[in-house]
């Protein structure tokens, strides 16, 4: 009988423990290096998608003044193209390069490097002058809009760093590309 009465006792305090561990378990949260969240006071964002919890740092959220600036210029155009064997500013790229100069005007401490690029096509020294045509020519236009030529940097990388690989028309079309960046 008293071999029944602490099997009784003993499974009471089981049940106890279970039950209050039960109660406590959705207070229970863990960081990422496995310690309690309530103890933790570094503040985070929860976001539910598809029924899954992930934690949202508000450094991953907002953006540099830089990422910023990078973004607004790519929505603008960062690019033009080119035809074959060609530097001339068309009618396509002056829209663009318009929107360019419009941003810089809006972002008056900021200075950029226009990068000529060609496809794979011609000899390296050949490919290197015609995109530093290209990048000049870019640069000259934007110059000629009204904005003082010290911001902008001129670089050509010829066919050495092609903006996609691929050895056909629309690859070579798509590296015949003067393209701007926003220097750091």
């Amino acid at each position: 009988m008293v071999r029944l009465i602490k099997y009784f006792l003993i499974f009471m305090g089981f049940s106890i423990l279970i039950s209050c561990a039960e109660k406590n378990k959705d207070n229970l949260l863990l960081d990422a290096e496995g310690g309690n969240s309530e103890n933790n006071e570094q503040s985070a964002e929860i976001e539910v998608t598809d029924n899954e919890v992930q934690a949202i740092e508000m450094e991953e959220i907002e953006l540099t003044i830089e990422e910023k600036l990078a973004s607004e210029l790519i929505d603008v155009g960062d690019r033009v193209f080119f035809e074959y064997d060609e530097s001339t500013i068309s009618a396509e790229n002056s829209e663009t390069l318009n929107k360019q100069y419009q941003f810089l005007l809006k972002n008056p401490n900021i200075s950029i490097t226009i990068t000529g690029h060609c496809d794979e096509r011609g000899t390296r020294e050949y490919n290197l002058a015609l995109g530093e045509r290209r990048a000049s020519a870019v640069k000259n236009y934007i110059v000629s809009l009204g904005i003082e030529p010290s911001r902008i940097t001129v670089i050509s990388y010829g066919k050495e760093k092609p903006t996609v690989e691929g050895h056909n028309d629309w690859a070579w079309a798509q590296n015949r590309a003067a393209i701007t960046y926003i220097n750091n």
